[in-house]
């Protein structure tokens, strides 16, 4: 009897802790659309392609949306090519035990707070731009797009080498039966069937990107502007995560400035829930 008293207990003990877990992403949603709901549906396009950010004056988003889209892009470009050549070589090349090895300092790196990795960039990265390129300060969307690289470069490669690693045994003897090499073997056989994995650790690294808060405001210089040229990458800009770190506590919870950076949360969140969904959807539909 206390056996079976035993488990009930267990049961609704998780179901409690389960439904706790769901009312509390519920409430921040809720609130979210509350607080800033409102007013998207009253600004519109005046608010998502404004380029001015003038507080209980004008509230322009595009240039925090074009800073987000920018670095997060950038650093796609910078580590995805390292990421998959690493994950390549790591499964397809290294022992069982070196293989360990080098996915576990992996994970070690992408446990690493942002924080850490801010101090680093404003230490370390900042003054190497600013110098190698010749600039005033290296407080610029390249410097910010080089430190998310570096964020998310343990992310795409230790989830793609679990992809590609875990090709069944039996298509690479397949192949190998029909004389294919190893490196035909690789790209004919373990990378198609590993793409699902690989565009799902490269969408996963994308929603990180774009709501790293901490690293990037300290780098990416904070000036609410879209850079002309666009494409100058050594300007100085911002980023919706950033733009909500700096000012979200000087509006003390009420007024339209607040409402306007609620708005802003709430563009983000979609953007990442969207992209971090697709990702885990496309990984778990790999493993079936």
């Amino acid at each position: 009897m206390s056996r079976f008293a035993d488990i009930d207990f267990f049961h609704w003990a998780t179901f409690a802790m389960a439904l706790l877990s769901m009312t509390l992403g519920v409430g921040i949603v809720a609130y979210l659309f509350w607080e800033g709901g409102p007013f998207i549906w009253n600004h519109g396009a005046q608010f998502l392609m404004g380029l001015d950010w003038f507080p209980d004056e004008e509230y322009g988003a595009a240039p925090m949306i074009f800073g987000s889209a920018a670095v997060t892009f950038l650093a796609l470009v910078f580590s995805t090519p390292l990421a998959l050549a690493s994950a390549i070589y790591t499964s397809e090349f290294l022992d069982p035990r070196q293989r360990l090895t080098v996915k576990g300092i992996m994970e070690i790196l992408a446990g690493v707070p942002g924080i850490v990795y801010g101090l680093l960039g404003v230490s370390l990265l900042s003054v190497w731009i600013r110098d190698v390129f010749n600039l005033v300060d290296g407080y610029t969307l390249l410097s910010a797009s080089f430190l998310l690289a570096i964020m998310i470069l343990p992310t795409i490669m230790t989830l793609s080498e679990d992809a590609i690693h875990s090709t069944p045994a039996e298509y690479r003897q397949a192949a190998s039966g029909l004389g294919l090499s190893k490196m035909e073997i690789l790209f004919s056989v373990a990378l198609p069937h590993a793409t699902p994995g690989i565009a799902g650790a490269i969408l996963l690294a994308i929603g990180r990107a774009m709501g790293e808060t901490i690293a990037v405001m300290l780098v990416i210089g904070g000036l609410d502007r879209v850079p002309e040229p666009w494409y100058d990458v050594f300007s100085s800009g911002q980023s919706i995560a950033s733009k909500l770190g700096r000012e979200a506590a000087e509006t003390l919870g009420f007024g339209e400035h607040w409402s306007a950076l609620m708005a802003l949360a709430l563009i983000l969140f979609f953007l990442v829930m969207f992209l971090t969904a697709f990702g885990n959807w496309l990984i778990k539909g790999f493993r079936k």
